[in-house]
């Protein structure tokens, strides 16, 4: 079957998005916002500004916290979405619930068939990865602390290779050590302003203000 997927990754920065949005097959009318992987921080304020951004282009934004969901609303909140947005925060804590949901069975074959955007910042670009072993590296995680438990480190595996976040917020050294010891062909480091999109199995990294 023909990977007709679009994906916008990105660090922290949405300037690009609208755009994004904007030059895809369909209009995107309506919007599953997943805030979940900022759960445990004590505030994230992306989270309401990525709604705004999101309703300001006039796209209905439904929130769906996966800590909170079962199966079944997982199903029924993507079922009528055009776009899926993953905000950031805590990766393997995201993972713990994408898991437990079934999020990482409904999110991927709707993406690959073209029907449903998928948009990942930071922790949720990550998600997008094959794995997500990286994070449970002592040094290596966003913010020290990730409270996921998750024993599987699987990714959604829409990207062939993980997005790594922040580089220029002093990642940018271990980040590259990762890289030199494990292959560029599985990460791609990015910093805030960036994002990589996919358009299939086509991609690039594009300045996002």
């Amino acid at each position: 079957m023909e990977n007709r997927q679009r994906l916008f990754l990105g660090s922290a920065r949405l300037g690009a998005l609208p755009e994004w949005m904007a030059s895809g097959p369909d209009p995107v009318r309506r919007a599953v916002l997943i805030p979940t992987a900022a759960n445990p921080l004590p505030e994230a304020p992306w989270v309401d500004a990525t709604e705004r951004l999101l309703t300001g282009e006039g796209i209905q934004v439904d929130r769906l916290d996966l800590e909170q969901a079962e199966a079944d609303d997982v199903r029924r909140a993507l079922e009528p979405a055009d776009l899926v947005f993953v905000a950031g925060g805590y990766p393997l804590f995201l993972l713990d619930h994408v898991n437990r949901t079934g999020f990482d069975r409904h999110v991927p074959p709707a993406v690959r068939s073209g029907r449903l955007a998928y948009v990942g910042i930071s922790a949720g670009a990550a998600l997008a990865a094959p794995d997500l072993s990286y994070f449970r590296l002592p040094d290596a995680a966003i913010d020290p602390g990730d409270p996921g438990v998750t024993e599987s480190t699987v990714g959604l595996a829409l990207a062939p290779f993980l997005v790594m976040a922040h580089r220029n917020n002093g990642r940018a050294e271990r980040q590259d050590r990762q890289i030199a010891e494990y292959g560029a062909d599985n990460y791609v480091s990015i910093n805030d302003d960036q994002a990589v999109v996919f358009t299939g199995d086509n991609w690039q990294i594009i300045h996002s203000h």
